[in-house]
């Protein structure tokens, strides 16, 4: 076998990762996409729409960015 070039183990590697995560959440502005609970779906497409659907609904309710009054000019 034949070694072309070798990864270096990066010590931050870790705290690379949770910065990331960190990162991402605020980004999100919330912690849940989806409400709690246990879900019964009669198919697998039915499932995946119904997420699809209650993730994009989350995002419209959430915060906005910008202020209202900026989004209309």
């Amino acid at each position: 076998m034949r070694v072309v070039g070798r990864r270096r183990s990066d010590g931050d590697a870790l705290a690379d990762q949770g910065r990331l995560a960190r990162t991402a959440a605020l980004l999100r502005g919330t912690t849940r996409l989806v409400p709690r609970g246990v879900y019964r779906f009669s198919s697998f497409v039915e499932a995946e729409a119904w997420l699809t659907r209650t993730m994009m609904r989350t995002h419209a309710l959430r915060n906005r960015k910008t202020s209202s009054g900026s989004a209309e000019r």
